[in-house]
């Protein structure tokens, strides 16, 4: 979900309504949908000299499911290109509008609150940079000569109590299949043998050399779980999914594991050739935001 990126009048109008509407509700229910919310680093390595245990196989795991940071990323900057070839760089009404309902629908549905909506970053987009900590430990992993950096990624996620969290992907550039969509001999477009009924249906599902999820879970301790593969094609070239065709076409070497992690610290996984760094971080607003932008309007915060 995408957050106004200049307030206009009309964004700021509807926003306005937003929360006055919302601040009727009760206090505790306003605190219940309030989830702990983290910054999420992960850096993905391979180690020089390891030795793999790459198992051949005739099919992929797909993940085309999984929330893509990386992939929401290039959306969104997709969108704001053209934004800025339409409108020279200023948002237009409309478009603000339409944005400002994405936020009130969310709110409403109970998807987040008022706070997370107004003060908390947006979630499961890939961000720019890693924090100075997590760069620091890429620069030294580097200097080494030990190890190759493969894939990074930095996110935004809320985290609740629960025994499934989101699976989130982490791959490389390097296509080695595609998951086209497919005709019917009446014109009809299908994909996974289901109708495409949606735009963003037609772009094809790609898989990576390197692919896989993290995703974090919160019981009485935070989890995390990682599944990863590094996939060799056995040809040149990519090739097409769901139906491969030649036996052990892919050597596929895996790094599953799965173990409780704590926040501000570093946690490593690895095995005798593949390895991940990660760092969570809870996310902190800074003083007196969240104070001020859920007041209620016409107030001042206390």
């Amino acid at each position: 979900m995408s957050r106004p990126s200049k307030t206009t009048p009309l964004a700021a109008a509807f926003l306005l309504l937003a929360a006055t509407t919302l601040s009727a509700q009760p206090a505790e229910e306003e605190s219940d949908r309030q989830r702990p919310f983290y910054r999420v680093e992960a850096v993905v390595f391979t180690l020089a000299g390891g030795d793999s245990d790459a198992w051949p196989v005739d099919d992929l795991a797909g993940r085309a499911t999984a929330r893509d940071p990386a992939w929401a990323g290039f959306a969104r900057e997709q969108a704001l290109e053209r934004a800025r070839d339409e409108e020279a760089g200023e948002p237009s009404e409309l478009q603000a509008a339409l944005d400002a309902v994405d936020v009130i629908a969310s709110l409403e549905s109970g998807e987040e609150s008022l706070t997370e909506a107004l003060v908390y970053p947006e979630p499961w987009l890939a961000l720019d940079t890693l924090s100075e900590p997590m760069d620091e430990a890429v620069q030294r992993l580097e200097r080494s000569g030990a190890y190759a950096i493969r894939a990074r990624l930095a996110w935004y996620q809320p985290l609740e109590l629960s025994a499934t969290g989101a699976a989130v992907r982490i791959h490389d550039e390097v296509v080695v299949a595609a998951d086209w969509v497919s005709v019917t001999p009446y014109g009809r477009l299908l994909r996974d043998s289901r109708p495409v009924e949606e735009a963003n249906e037609l772009w094809p599902a790609f898989d990576y050399r390197l692919d896989g999820t993290i995703r974090l879970r919160q019981r009485q301790f935070m989890h995390a779980d990682i599944d990863l593969a590094w996939r060799r094609p056995g040809t040149i070239g990519f090739a097409s999914r769901p139906s491969i065709g030649a036996e052990g076409a892919f050597e596929v070497h895996r790094l599953e594991q799965s173990r409780t992690v704590r926040a501000e610290r570093f946690e490593y996984f690895d095995s005798d050739w593949l390895g991940v760094l990660l760092r969570i971080t809870p996310f902190q607003p800074e003083p007196g935001d969240e104070e001020s932008e859920v007041a209620s309007p016409g107030t001042d915060p206390a």
